[in-house]
């Protein structure tokens, strides 16, 4: 008698977030045969999958036979933005920072072994990066807000990080050398402040400080976005303002 296989159950549920993925990939959906292609399965299997996805919510069939996200999607994505909630308190305090930079303030957590925006604070005067929505998670390695975070890692957790992630270019000026990251992160807990200058995005620059606990770890990060003639110009004022606003943030958390 053939022993059960254990790993079954792991392969077909990798199986359906391979499909779940790839469908998020492309506004106008994918047909079966196109995810059977994208993911390396038998159009059989991709049905058989996509039926399980249909029945629960998370993929609907469109009038032009292509599957696109469906309702269930959304409800985890809602689900999340509650997780990542913050205070009023916290709130109040990074609008009054972005009054005072005269710049949209972040702030971000970890989520997990992630780095994810949980607040924007922007205006019509002073609106935020289009990209950096809450629930953001990527490309914390050219970020100011990722660099801060990543810094307070111990090296195991962030050579996980960087193993898992990478050093992708973003921009032109984005960092994608392992030593000269570490460098950098280096520099950030020696400043206890991370700024990015066209590494995520071309003429925007960014500076972040540290959100610490009672006990000294960092726990999120408090940054301010602008243009970079804007930072050149006044860059001391905003790193003052950004410390100051991670200082008055992490006390509202602790309190």
């Amino acid at each position: 008698m053939a022993l059960p296989d254990e790993d079954a159950p792991i392969r077909a549920a990798d199986r359906v977030l391979r499909i779940l993925d790839a469908v998020a990939t492309t506004p106008d959906g994918m047909t079966a045969r196109e995810l059977a292609d994208e993911v390396g399965l038998s159009v059989a299997t991709t049905y058989r999958l996509l039926g399980t996805l249909t029945g629960r919510g998370y993929v609907v069939r469109s009038p032009a036979a292509r599957f696109i996200l469906g309702r269930t999607v959304d409800h985890l994505g809602r689900a999340m933005h509650a997780q990542l909630a913050v205070t009023s308190g916290v709130r109040a305090i990074l609008t009054q920072l972005r009054d005072a930079a005269r710049a949209p303030a972040y702030l971000t957590v970890f989520r997990g072994d992630d780095i994810a925006v949980a607040y924007v604070a922007d205006s019509a005067a002073h609106p935020a990066i289009g990209q950096l929505h809450v629930g953001f998670t990527e490309a914390a390695h050219v970020t100011a807000f990722g660099k801060v975070m990543l810094a307070d890692r111990d090296a195991q957790e962030l050579r996980d990080y960087l193993e898992r992630h990478g050093l992708a270019r973003i921009a032109p000026g984005s960092m994608t050398n392992e030593a000269g990251f570490r460098d950098q992160l280096d520099d950030v807990r020696a400043q206890q402040v991370a700024i990015e200058v066209d590494e995520y995005m071309p003429h925007l620059a960014c500076i972040a400080a540290p959100v610490r606990s009672r006990s000294g770890r960092t726990v999120g990060a408090v940054s301010l976005s602008t243009t970079t003639d804007d930072f050149a110009s006044r860059a001391h004022e905003l790193e003052r303002v950004v410390r100051r606003g991670a200082w008055h943030v992490a006390s509202s958390m602790s309190g």
